[in-house]
């Protein structure tokens, strides 16, 4: 497949689906959502390339707000364009505060558009000649701006020299236009007019000119822009009673102008250019919902917020200096945009001047409000709760209680009438697990990870208690979101190969996989877990407990004995779902279940894990162990293939001595949420690199595995059969190199940003595993 994006430079549907489907056997992605668009390409010359698709930015309206302005006079519903919780609530809450107080007054001071060529000479006299020689010919510059734009006018040129080289700042008015390509085009024009009119002067002739130097404030913050202007200086100011801050706002005044005066000498600090609150954040949601150069928002952000008190009333005021906004031209004639502008009034020639206003007021109300906010100790829980689709009663600490806890018991014993007398916190067993540490990273505001219970109760059985666990799960798309944050500060690679594949993973469902697992009846996984005491899944909380009895650690070795006797164990539970992985499927209780073909799909991601990891840690991933997994990923999509034409079966995909335990002589697997399905070497292979040392032998190897075959083998005559009919090392150098693919390099990239004391272990000796492979035929 080729790299070049095809059809270039052509507007039409039949471009854009080329380019789709080209995308799609790149990606490796069906990219469903955007099989059909609003947009018609035809329309599309000069706003965008290589045009495919595009995107839903959710709309909210907040409002509305009462102008008393110059160009708005009446009362307006702004459409806001976010994915930001608590954007609108807070703008509409600032709007309602303003209106029931008699509204918000705008207006523009003025309009300016800049441009800043610079001029090189052979030495700083000629250039001072050049300045002087300049002053005398404002006539010519503005005959040239003329010739490119009628809409278009000559304000000022200001020179600024710095030795050789001369800066010309070129003030324009563009009316309704923002005005960056009319300006560019006018100051293109009038460089190209000056250099011709001293081109035989050698004393004053320049040597060299850039249309640009970074003068001009172009798409940034400046203080120039700030004192002088560029864009559309508008302000905007407000009255708000005493009524209105306590009832809407929720804060008084004088707590108003207490918290301003505290944040100014914070800005000041912080060398802030000019002062402000949130200002941007409505700049930013009605240039994406109107159509405006949305790289502006950086400048056009910029503002100057001011809040004093008058009598009882709170007088708060707002100056945007640099608001590059227009409403002809660029991306104001896209259909949703210009649908938008029209709600607002000011879609084409005369919007602008009523667009800047609105943009103001509706700045100042959202700044009224966030202060309010911050100083009321509203700002945090007003972004917890907004931020998520609904309000979620998280579990805390105190909820592990007998009033939580009774009923769970009673179900999961079995007795109806069994009553908690007391329950009891006791100190951490060991460390969270990583997918508890991962899924708090993502959401830490909620109750997850173990918790050591000392639970007394009378039962009918005679029992008074047991010392048990909550296992707190986090949500699955929790640990996803975890794993996101950790591998945002590895890079863009890194990050952006998760952003697209992490969803797809085993982590997601995991905390209803788990809760599904302990509902199972069948004794031979019954015998493999730990006792479950009792299971709490309640959506509306997010609420995932399994109550489970406690298990120590008895510090035995993880010997070869030992390791035959989990491979024995588990071995049971992969004969009794041998074959039966289709059942399973279709039972749903695994829930989310990755498709086989994903894992060659992703090798994006499996590719940036291990180039990562080696970058970073080459003490443990170094050339020759980089350049192993690589191959294994390149290759992914042959060997997956043949490795999920095995017979498949119920796996529990994290099996290692951090999930398993011993109680009384029996082995106890935990920690099922990655429950998937797959072929049963799969958790053969794992066991073992964790457990059979970097100096494993071949014969060795072959032991473990018929200790494993005939265990699978001796549950069923169905099983057996499989067994027989299966090349089992095969299948073995399969799931390593599955296991080499996904697990190892997560283990590998994860490791860079939290230490794993036992990889430096594992990853010996899964490469030991692998180097015995490659020696046998086939391998």
């Amino acid at each position: 497949m080729s790299d070049v994006i095809p059809g270039r430079g052509q507007y039409s549907e039949e471009a854009r689906r080329q380019r789709l489907r080209w995308l799609r056997e790149r990606g490796g992605t069906a990219l469903a959502s955007l099989e059909s668009t609003g947009l018609a390409a035809r329309n599309l010359v000069g706003n965008v390339e290589n045009f495919v698709g595009s995107v839903e930015v959710p709309v909210g309206l907040a409002g509305p707000l009462l102008f008393a302005g110059d160009a708005v006079r009446d009362s307006v519903v702004a459409p806001l364009a976010t994915t930001e919780g608590a954007l609108v609530a807070s703008a509409s809450r600032g709007a309602r505060a303003l209106t029931a107080s008699g509204g918000v007054v705008t207006k523009v001071l003025s309009q300016r558009m800049t441009r800043a060529p610079v001029l090189e000479f052979d030495d700083l006299n000629a250039a001072h000649r050049f300045t002087c020689w300049l002053r005398e010919r404002r006539g010519l510059l503005e005959e040239q701006v003329r010739m490119v734009s009628r809409h278009t006018r000559l304000i000022d040129v200001e020179p600024y020299q710095i030795g050789r080289y001369l800066h010309l700042r070129c003030v324009f008015e563009t009316a309704d236009a923002a005005g960056q390509n009319m300006t560019t085009a006018a100051t293109w024009q009038i460089l190209r007019r000056l250099t011709e009119a001293v081109a035989d002067d050698a004393g004053m002739r320049p040597v060299n000119s850039l249309l640009e130097g970074n003068l001009s404030g172009d798409k940034k913050t400046a203080v120039t822009s700030l004192l002088a202007g560029r864009g559309t200086r508008v302000t905007a100011e407000c009255r708000v009673r005493r009524d209105a801050v306590t009832g809407v706002l929720k804060t008084t005044p004088e707590a108003m102008v207490k918290g301003h005066v505290a944040t100014v000498l914070g800005a000041q600090q912080a060398g802030m250019v000019g002062y402000g609150v949130n200002a941007a954040n409505i700049v930013a949601a009605l240039f994406l919902a109107t159509g405006q150069d949305v790289a502006c928002v950086h400048e056009s952000g910029a503002s100057i917020f001011s809040m004093e008190t008058d009598g009882d009333d709170l007088v708060a005021t707002l100056l945007l200096p640099n608001l590059v906004v227009g409403t002809v031209g660029g991306g104001t004639a896209l259909p949703h945009q210009r649908d938008l502008l029209t709600l607002l009034g000011c879609a084409g020639t005369g919007g602008a001047r009523r667009f800047a206003e609105i943009v103001a007021g509706f700045a100042l109300a959202l700044d009224v409000s966030t202060m309010a906010a911050v100083v009321s100790g509203q700002f945090a829980a007003a972004h917890q709760r907004l931020g998520r689709a609904r309000r979620v009663d998280w579990l805390q600490p105190g909820d592990l209680d007998a009033a939580l806890l009774q009923p769970l018991l009673a179900q999961g014993t079995g007795d109806p009438r069994l009553h908690v007398t007391r329950v009891t916190q006791g100190p951490g067993l060991r460390g969270d697990g990583i997918t508890s540490e991962l899924g708090a990273l993502a959401e830490r505001r909620k109750l997850t990870g173990l918790y050591p219970l000392s639970v007394g109760w009378h039962a009918a059985d005679g029992s008074t208690g047991a010392e048990l666990v909550a296992k707190v799960k986090s949500r699955g798309d929790e640990i996803v979101g975890g794993v996101a944050k950790l591998f945002s500060v590895c890079g863009p690679e890194l990050d952006a190969a998760w952003q697209r594949w992490g969803a797809d993973t085993v982590f997601t469902d995991a905390h209803r996989r788990e809760l599904a697992v302990y509902r199972r009846e069948e004794p031979v996984l019954k015998d493999l877990l730990p006792r479950c005491y009792g299971l709490l899944e309640d959506e509306e909380r997010e609420a995932y407990v399994i109550l489970m009895e406690r298990l120590p650690d008895d510090g035995g070795p993880w010997n070869a004995a030992r390791t035959d006797q989990a491979l024995r164990a588990v071995g049971a539970v992969h004969g009794h779902w041998l074959g039966r992985d289709q059942e399973v499927l279709a039972e749903g209780w695994l829930h989310h279940v990755p498709d086989p073909p994903q894992l060659a799909k992703a090798r994006e991601l499996w590719a940036a894990l291990v180039r990562h990891a080696a970058a970073e840690l080459p003490e443990l991933l170094g050339a020759h162990r980089r350049d192993v997994l690589l191959g294994v990923v390149e290759d992914a999509e042959r060997w997956t293939q043949e490795l999920h034409a095995m017979p498949r079966t119920l796996v529990h995909n994290d099996f290692n001595p951090r999930n398993l335990a011993v109680r009384e002589g029996r082995i106890v697997a935990y920690d099922w949420e990655l429950a998937t399905v797959g072929p049963p070497q799969r958790d053969a292979v794992e066991l073992l690199a964790f457990t059979a040392g970097p100096h494993v032998t071949a014969a060795e190897v072959d032991r473990f595995l018929d200790v494993h075959a005939r265990a699978v083998a001796s549950v069923s005559p169905r099983a057996a059969r499989l067994v027989a009919d299966t090349d089992w090392r095969r299948g073995h150098r399969l799931a390593l190199r599955e296991f080499l693919m996904t697990r190892l390099a997560l283990y590998a990239a994860g490791n860079t940003q939290r230490e794993f004391a036992f990889l430096p272990q594992v990853v010996a000796t899964a490469f030991r595993l692998w180097d015995i492979e490659q020696t046998r035929d086939g391998g």
